[in-house]
């Protein structure tokens, strides 16, 4: 069989889907590659096998025809399909949707009428006013799609940050193979991945043995591995293959762990800060241990005493390193100076952070209904196998068409299937609401008799980002007055490296959410991450709750995403007490905005 990788499967399936909605095929045809790259991304079993066994058509949603075409491109290397639609498009046409808010028909409009077939060909473009003559475009669309390049040629630009969601399987992967080398006593992640940055530049691995060779020359034999950039006594750097991720293994005395996982997990700011109080106190921090400060400088790192002038202290967990600066220990995620340090030196940091453990309903879910990828029993069976004991249902509403949205008839037959999956499932309880858009002009789509229905209202933007900062805050001030929204969801409206933020005066819409009794979301979506825990730590010194949800369109999202919003819901500083699905349904319902 020929050399190719799930990843490639995976990227060859979204090219497909991707230059057939730029030939205009239906959205059924489309979605259908979508949602085999999800199937495959989500394998657990060798895909070569599967292929060799002809079992492709057992994983769901996956028929014969692009079975076949997964089978053509493991078994020879090629997709001839694939191939045939590539032709028919300039080589780097591809790179166009990357642009925010440029979709596949407008890029077919571009690449039609004016020859565009990538982003330089875009730019130079607009820039001689050629997009604004189009019809459906005009010269706010050509402004939005030069600011949209920029953000494109960010996000791939060598050395770019990349999705903390995108990184974590490989570093975890990673780790794993590290803690599997010879001799290796502790080993762990550090970095942003640790501190849950919502994207990263690259790994840092931390690992104690008492011979770093053997672990350095099993770490170079890393699945994947496209080179060894260096490699010295203490560390080796390596460039994978995918992502072109670099991965920092350092391997040190078992002795000097603690301190060196301290060290590289960082940030700088909150190790600056650290290293201040540690001088007030006599005492030097670094990758290599804590000393008692003396005359003379150590002379050399890893050694009990220096020159009879610096004694370095016993260090075997994080723990005690803020112990000997009489604080609490802080956890990674906090670890950013954002006051954390002070806290913990009064003994206030928050001893119930949330933990995914504590979360026990599952909110913010689609199913086939909308833009779902799977039915609504198994997207409930799913949440209860995570130990869920209650769900909300909430699809699109009806002015996201694009998206499969429910309009009132569709939105009241769901109610009839909750019910008839309800006795299916006696275990959890689902809850039917919508995420209903909100409008231009700040009204919700639906009126307020269909929505006094639901048990649950989401509101949110997903089209018209264009408004300016005052548009955008008194669309979203308008929205709070409706007194059947309850849950703001994904409320900045950013995807990360494709979308900017919402322009939004966000302390004004921070006030009026605590005000009126708004719940605020904390989308785990990979790409979302919306609230940031900035904006988490700005909702709860005004008291807002908040719920974490996955957004999930399928069961594998279920799981995937819930990780995410917790994570970052705690980089937020987050309590159990201060999420609404941490509690009961009853629970959960009373905390809801009264109508």
């Amino acid at each position: 069989m020929a050399s190719v990788d799930k990843h490639q499967v995976v990227k060859a399936l979204r090219d497909m889907s991707a230059y057939l909605q730029l030939k205009g095929e239906n959205a059924f045809k489309t979605r259908a590659y979508d949602v085999a790259a999800d199937r495959i991304a989500g394998v657990g079993d060798d895909l070569a096998t599967l292929v060799a066994q002809k079992r492709l058509t057992e994983l769901p949603n996956i028929g014969e025809s692009i079975a076949t075409k997964i089978a053509e491109l493991v078994t020879t290397g090629a997709m001839p399909a694939l191939d045939a639609l590539r032709a028919e498009f300039p080589p780097r046409m591809l790179e166009l949707l990357t642009i925010p808010d440029l979709g596949p028909k407008k890029a077919k409009t571009l690449f039609t009428e004016l020859g565009v077939g990538s982003i330089d060909d875009l730019e130079k473009a607009c820039a001689e006013h050629r997009v604004r003559a189009l019809k459906g475009f005009g010269e706010k669309t050509e402004e939005k799609l030069l600011a949209g390049i920029a953000v494109a040629r960010r996000a791939s630009q060598g050395g770019a940050r990349k999705k903390l969601a995108d990184v974590l399987p490989q570093a975890e992967a990673a780790l794993k193979w590290v803690q599997q080398a010879p001799g290796v006593i502790r080993a762990s992640l550090g970095g942003s991945v640790r501190r849950l940055r919502e994207t990263v530049a690259d790994v840092d691995l931390i690992a104690s043995a008492p011979d770093a060779a053997p672990v350095f020359a099993h770490f170079e034999k890393f699945p994947g591995i496209a080179e060894v950039l260096g490699h010295g006594e203490s560390k080796s750097s390596v460039r994978l293959k995918e992502g072109d991720l670099q991965l920092d293994l350092r391997v040190l005395p078992d002795g000097d762990f603690a301190s060196a996982l301290h060290h590289f997990t960082g940030s700088k700011a909150h190790h600056i800060h650290l290293r201040g109080l540690a001088q007030d106190r006599g005492l030097t921090i670094s990758e290599w241990g804590v000393f008692r400060v003396g005359a003379q400088p150590a002379a050399k790192p890893g050694t009990a005493k220096h020159d009879g002038a610096q004694e370095k202290l016993p260090i075997h967990t994080e723990a005690d390193l803020y112990r000997l600066l009489g604080m609490q220990e802080i956890p990674p995620e906090l670890r950013e100076d954002w006051g954390e340090i002070e806290a913990a030196l009064a003994q206030q940091l928050p001893a119930d952070l949330l933990r995914q453990a504590d979360v026990v309903g599952n909110v913010h879910m689609h199913t086939t209904w909308s833009d779902g990828r799977d039915s609504l029993l198994a997207m409930v069976k799913a949440a209860q196998a995570l130990g869920m004991t209650y769900v909300t249902v909430t699809e699109h509403s009806q002015t996201s068409g694009y998206a499969g949205g429910l309009t009132i008839d569709r939105l009241k037959a769901q109610r009839d299937e909750v019910a008839r999956v309800q006795e299916q499932v006696p275990g959890v309880t689902i809850l039917h609401g919508v995420e209903s858009d909100i409008l231009e002009d700040g009204r919700l789509d639906y009126p307020d008799e269909v929505l006094a229905t639901l048990d649950v209202v989401i509101g949110s933007i997903h089209q018209r980002y264009g408004l300016d900062e005052a548009g955008m805050t008194r669309r979203v001030l308008q929205a709070f007055d409706n007194p059947f929204f309850q849950i703001w969801g994904h409320p900045t409206g950013r995807l990360l490296g494709k979308r900017e933020p919402a322009p939004l005066r966000m302390e004004e819409v921070l006030d009026k959410a605590a005000a009126k009794g708004i719940v605020l979301e904390v989308n785990g979506c990979p790409e979302r991450l919306d609230l940031s825990a900035e904006h988490v730590r700005a909702a709860l010194k005004r008291g807002i709750k908040l719920s974490v949800s996955t957004d999930a369109h399928s069961t594998e999202e279920l799981a995937v995403h819930l990780p995410f919003a917790v994570g970052t819901a705690r980089k937020g500083w987050a309590r159990r007490g201060d999420v609404i699905n941490t509690m009961d349904v009853k629970g959960f319902r009373r905390s809801l905005r009264a109508r």
